[in-house]
């Protein structure tokens, strides 16, 4: 078991203890883990049962609570990458997950954003590849006949209109020109199938537990990005990219589909969280991420690669200790 695999790792310099504190979450019980003060029980943000995040959240989860002895660590439904970071900001979860398109605005206090808000990358995870899905028959073939529809764009307070409105306009479609419906992808999904919305984004790791689960019983058309569209967006968007889902991923899906990676998503913590502290946090997904990408395929995205990749968000002081190292710091990343 992992639990007993870890223990045996990390049981010559752990240090077990109790201390009275004023913690995140109701808690007043810390753990102090070789030196480092740990809450006892933390909260971690993630988002809407159907995408990603949620499963990759709880996988993250369980291998904190399994890697850090008497801590437990619980992942919570949200509505996603900006709730998370204004929850982390106001101290109410300790960890939050958020796609870096959002986080990128965040820290800088602009788009849907009113001041910069303290928070900082504690490591890189999984692609966020965004899919626009419509049924068979709904006479939508192109993003253009998303013109005057019904389509679920991800859960209110999510955030995608940050990176879903340019990427759009490139292809002549303003976000103003749909209905936009605000709804988590499971949900969105069985309203598709009631005809209550024309399309879906859905967004996340591939494949989407959302989209494999809605094939079983709907019969989906996959609505294609343009690849210079892509391209020109990328230019004042950088963590935009062009990825094809090969055919075969999703039932239905008969030939390679053009899409985007709307940024890499990141585990965030406040930026002020003490540095040793977080270099645990780091250090445990990190040397655990078979683990993780055993739960979900996700976390087979933690390579040394993408880790500590820089895509314009700060890492904190003590993951850049453990990436310093590991020797897995890109030179310009972080600050």
């Amino acid at each position: 078991m992992l639990s007993h695999l870890t223990r045996l790792s990390i049981a010559g310099f752990i240090l077990l203890g109790l201390v009275a504190c004023s913690g995140i979450g109701g808690t007043d019980e810390v753990v102090v883990i070789d030196g480092a003060t740990v809450p006892a029980r933390m909260q971690l943000a993630t988002a809407s049962v159907g995408g990603s995040y949620y499963p990759v959240g709880n996988a993250i989860a369980q291998v904190l609570t399994d890697g850090l002895p008497g801590v437990v660590v619980a992942a919570e439904v949200s509505s996603g990458s900006s709730q998370n970071i204004r929850m982390l900001d106001a101290n109410q979860v300790d960890l939050g997950l958020a796609n870096a398109a959002i986080t990128f605005p965040a820290i800088r206090g602009t788009e849907g954003f009113d001041r910069p808000f303290p928070v900082q990358a504690v490591i890189s995870l999984q692609s966020s590849v965004m899919t626009v899905v419509t049924a068979e028959g709904s006479g939508i073939s192109t993003l253009r006949d998303l013109v005057g529809k019904r389509v679920a764009v991800g859960p209110a307070g999510a955030g995608w209109d940050y990176f879903m409105r340019p990427v759009l306009e490139a292809h002549g479609v303003s976000y103003e020109d749909f209905q936009q419906i605000y709804e988590g992808q499971a949900n969105a999904m069985e309203l598709l199938a009631d005809g209550a919305v024309d399309a879906v984004v859905a967004g996340g790791s591939v494949p989407q537990p959302s989209i494999t689960s809605a094939t079983a019983t709907q019969d989906l058309i996959y609505l294609e990005f343009d690849a210079a569209a892509l391209d020109s967006t990328n230019i004042e968007y950088p963590f935009i990219r062009k990825v094809t889902i090969a055919a075969g991923t999703y039932e239905g899906l008969n030939g390679d589909y053009q899409t985007f990676d709307s940024g890499s998503a990141q585990l965030l913590v406040r930026s002020d969280a003490d540095p040793d502290y977080v270099y645990l946090i780091a250090k445990t997904i990190y040397e655990h991420r078979d683990q993780i990408g055993e739960m979900h395929p996700a976390g087979r995205e933690i390579t040394p690669e993408r880790a500590a990749m820089d895509i314009g968000i700060p890492y904190h002081a003590g993951s850049l200790q453990y990436f310093n190292e590991i020797g897995i710091r890109e030179p310009s990343t972080g600050e």
